[in-house]
C-alpha cells in the first residue's frame, strides 16, 4: 500500500513537473516577413531585407516555408540550380507555455522564444536578434 501511495505521489509530481507542450492556435496562418533586428536593436538589411517572404503554421503542426527564401538563399550560398518546388520539404512545429516555438528540421529541433505585439509575431533567437511578421488577412 505503501509502494502504490508513494509512486502515486511520485507520478502527480513528475506530470506537474512536465512542460505541456501544444500548439498555440494564435501562430496558425500565414505570416509575412517584415524585418529582423540585430542585437543592438538595429534593422539588417541583408539579402532577405524587404523581400516579403511568408511562412505558413498549419492547424496540424507543419510549417511551410516561402520557396521564395530558400531560392534566395540557395543563391547566397553559391546554388544556381533550379529549385524542384515539388522537392520543398515541409517541417514540423509546436509551442510550449505560449511562448516557446521549437521548429523541427530534418538537421534537428531549434527552439525560439516568441510572442505578439497586436497582429504582428516576434521571434527571439539566443543571439540576442529578432523577427518580426504580420499576420495576412
Amino acid at each position: 500500500m505503501k509502494t502504490r501511495y508513494f509512486l502515486l505521489v511520485l507520478l502527480v509530481c513528475t506530470a506537474a513537473f512536465i512542460q505541456k507542450a501544444e500548439r498555440d492556435p494564435r501562430l496558425v496562418g500565414k505570416w509575412t516577413m517584415l524585418f529582423s533586428k540585430d542585437e543592438n536593436g538595429e534593422i539588417v538589411k541583408d539579402e532577405f531585407y524587404g523581400k516579403s517572404y511568408i511562412e505558413t503554421f498549419t492547424r496540424d503542426g507543419k510549417w511551410i516555408i516561402d520557396p521564395q527564401f530558400l531560392r534566395d538563399d540557395a543563391k547566397r550560398l553559391g546554388v544556381n540550380a533550379p529549385i524542384d518546388y515539388s522537392a520543398i520539404p515541409t517541417f514540423q512545429w509546436k509551442t510550449t507555455d505560449d511562448q516557446f516555438l521549437e521548429m523541427i528540421t530534418s538537421e534537428g529541433t531549434r527552439t525560439n522564444r516568441y510572442g505578439f505585439l497586436g497582429d504582428t509575431l516576434i521571434f527571439g533567437y539566443s543571439n540576442g536578434h529578432t523577427r518580426y511578421l504580420l499576420k495576412r488577412k
